[in-house]
């Protein structure tokens, strides 16, 4: 069956041209686009692509529309990425098409496109008469997306930061968490006889200093001693990272939500908590571990740890989407708080009431979106939270924070704006002071909570755009048209505007 597949595959490399006119075979016999090394040709008749493209001798008919557009671009065995367009050209050129990735700052919603490097390229038919692109691109591609050369700079004082994560040593409590007080910690050592909670004083019931993911504590740590330990290997290093991780698996409830705390502290801590991007900050820590990007590039993450993490990173997954609010029913977003056995949204402090977060569902639709596995239900959610979010922006306005004029809410043309808290059932805005009832103005909330708590922001805005434009996760590979030599019978060329994200990978059959 491998020798059969590899003649077929060659027939199709190199003769699907004989049906082409004279003028089309001399044409590929001067374009090394036409044209693969026979070790790529053997590459795609072993990972079996053959099995895509069957016969395509049989031809088709040339284009006469006004122009072709890519039709559907696939990957294919890790290194390969497939083109196909809606017609078929006369004179093909593989360089009219350029391959490009989006990468970095992705959780502040700021990817950047890169070129991909095209090591190789040909063209060919297929048996519907459509011509198809094939490149061998100078990337690693897992699914549909190139994999991320997530690596950073060495420290310019590494004796500075080997302080700093000392310092964080010795805060380190024995069930492997931190306090709050992220700063404070990296400023000094722990003296040996203040309480490791000082900076925050939680407890639980019976005493028990509390560690937490609130306020950008623990995974702060982890990640300032991963770093380190990436430079100068000391395993105390290694075992913190290890310490703390085990922290992180003892907040999950078995329904795959993060707790603010552990041990359990006996009150609105204790529920899954979204809220400040606690829990969401956690697993973007674990998949930078699971996936090896910086600080974590490193020995650091040992193979069992891994399949911990990822067991863990499933199942908050999955908590995620049975979580999601559904108010008349239509799925919405998040709430900042939901219970770790019902799921059901639950309210925070007394004025953080229970309700669709405006704020905190942002970083959790990012976190689907990042997923490398995109299922029916995490595409199914992420689509219908940021429905909600379009339908919920108030158009050309703005927060003013502690406005000393009492409106807070400003008119400002093209800016978006949400508020933190919406009504379940009528998708209304409300606030409220620390008495927790509700209210419909923030002007009958009392000055201190109305001036000392951010109520709305611009947090939808760059999640929209983003979602419109790239979709659901970063490197993604994006095919466009940036040149003009390829031409159909009529001398139309390629248009100009298409362009087209991978969306499928290619198995063997």
């Amino acid at each position: 069956m491998k020798r059969k597949l590899k003649r077929a595959v060659c027939g199709v490399l190199c003769g699907v041209f004989m049906i082409a006119s004279a003028a089309d075979l001399a044409a590929a016999e001067n374009s090394s686009v036409y044209t693969l090394e026979e070790s790529v040709r053997d590459d795609l008749a072993e990972l079996g692509a053959i099995a895509k493209y069957p016969d395509r001798v049989k031809g088709g008919p040339l284009a006469e529309n006004d122009g072709l557009s890519i039709s559907s671009v696939e990957t294919f065995g890790g290194k390969y990425v497939i083109v196909t367009l809606d017609g078929r050209l006369k004179n093909a050129e593989a360089s009219d098409i350029s391959l490009k990735k989006y990468s970095d700052n992705w959780y502040e919603l700021k990817p950047e496109k890169e070129d991909i490097e095209v090591l190789n390229s040909f063209t060919t038919v297929n048996n519907q008469g459509e011509t198809v692109f094939i490149y061998e691109v100078n990337e690693q591609i897992e699914g549909v997306r190139v994999v991320s050369d997530k690596t950073g700079e060495n420290f310019e004082d590494l004796e500075a930061e080997k302080v700093i994560a000392d310092n964080y040593l010795s805060w380190q409590m024995d069930h492997g968490g931190w306090d709050k007080g992220v700063e404070e910690q990296a400023a000094e050592p722990w003296d040996g006889i203040s309480p490791k909670n000082k900076f925050s004083g939680w407890e639980s019931a019976d005493g028990e200093p509390l560690g937490t993911i609130d306020n950008g504590s623990t995974y702060t740590q982890m990640r300032q001693i991963a770093a380190v330990y990436r430079e100068i290997k000391d395993e105390k290093y290694k075992e913190s990272v290890e310490k703390g991780l085990d922290f992180i698996f003892k907040l999950q409830y078995e329904s795959g939500g993060l707790a603010q705390v552990y041990p359990r502290r006996g009150m609105y801590s204790d529920y899954v908590t979204f809220n400040d991007n606690a829990m969401i900050s956690a697993l973007i820590m674990l998949e930078d571990m699971a996936e090896g990007a910086y600080p974590f590039d490193s020995d650091i993450i040992s193979d069992e740890y891994k399949v911990k993490i990822n067991e863990c990173l499933d199942k908050a997954t999955d908590y995620i989407l049975k979580s999601q609010i559904v108010s008349q029913g239509v799925l919405t977003a998040w709430c900042a708080q939901h219970d770790p056995v019902t799921y059901e949204p639950r309210g925070g402090r007394a004025y953080e009431l229970v309700s669709i977060s405006g704020a905190e569902s942002v970083n959790i639709v990012k976190f689907l979106m990042n997923r490398k596995e995109q299922t029916d239900e995490i595409k199914t959610a992420v689509d219908a939270a940021v429905e909600w979010y379009k339908k919920s922006a108030v158009k050309d306005c703005k927060f003013v924070k502690k406005d000393p004029d009492n409106v807070y809410f400003v008119k400002e043309e093209g800016s978006d704006m949400w508020y933190r808290f919406y009504e379940i059932g009528t998708n209304r805005a409300i606030f409220s002071d620390r008495d927790g009832i509700v209210q419909y103005s923030l002007l009958n909330v009392g000055e201190e909570r109305r001036n000392g708590y951010t109520w709305a922001g611009s947090w939808g805005q760059s999640l929209i755009s983003v979602y419109d434009t790239v979709g659901y996760y970063p490197n993604k590979i994006e095919v466009v048209v940036t040149g003009t030599n390829s031409k159909t019978a009529d001398g139309k060329t390629l248009s100009a505007e298409s362009s087209a994200f991978a969306e499928t990978e290619l198995t063997a059959e």
